[in-house]
């Protein structure tokens, strides 16, 4: 099946066609933006977006948001880390943390939906903490990659290879759950020939 995946980051598109590599699914990039009404909870963000594009595009389409949570700051930062990490960046962070809990978890909700259908929402979630500095800093990597280290692990995402990383993180378990919904129901309809 041919999906279209809504993103103007290539690092999550390449992780994700990892993830998905055994899966029947021809993942194709849309790099576009899409509205995101923060007021709204994450899965909503992403139950909406996915709806829209599906029925504005008129084609199978599957959207990711995530969420960075540390475990110090009541739903901080939550649907934002990339808005925060751009407004104050390692130091800012660093300094929110100091003397704090330094656990943090990321949730991803995948989005998938078909013109004219309604959405399906898979999540995942992976428990680490942040790291009291920058790892892998010149690497073309996303900015919480370089210091997130991830429980059962002792180096953050940007020392993981790719090939491990797409077994164990947040959008690993959800994209994966997508593939296995969209196994089952491609399996389901050629029974019924």
């Amino acid at each position: 099946m041919k999906v279209y995946f809504v993103t103007t980051n290539k690092h999550k598109f390449e992780q994700v066609k990892d993830i998905l590599k055994d899966y029947p699914i021809e993942l194709e990039r849309i790099d576009m933006k899409y509205e995101e009404d923060h007021d709204k909870s994450m899965e909503e963000i992403s139950r909406t977006a996915a709806k829209k594009l599906a029925n504005e595009l008129n084609k199978a389409i599957v959207v990711e948001d995530t969420g960075l949570y540390f475990e110090a700051y009541n739903n901080f930062p939550g649907a934002l880390p990339k808005y925060i990490f751009n407004s104050i960046g390692y130091k800012g962070i660093f300094k929110l943390l100091e003397g704090e809990s330094r656990k943090a978890y990321f949730i991803a909700y995948v989005a998938f939906c078909e013109p004219g259908k309604e959405t399906i929402v898979f999540d995942g979630r992976v428990n680490g903490k942040i790291t009291d500095k920058v790892y892998d800093e010149s690497m073309d990597e996303m900015p919480y990659a370089k210091i997130f280290i991830p429980d059962g692990h002792d180096k953050t995402f940007t020392g993981i290879p790719i090939s491990e990383r797409s077994k164990i993180s947040h959008r690993a378990e959800a994209f994966k759950k997508f593939g296995e919904y969209i196994t089952k129901n491609q399996n389901e309809a050629i029974q019924k020939f």
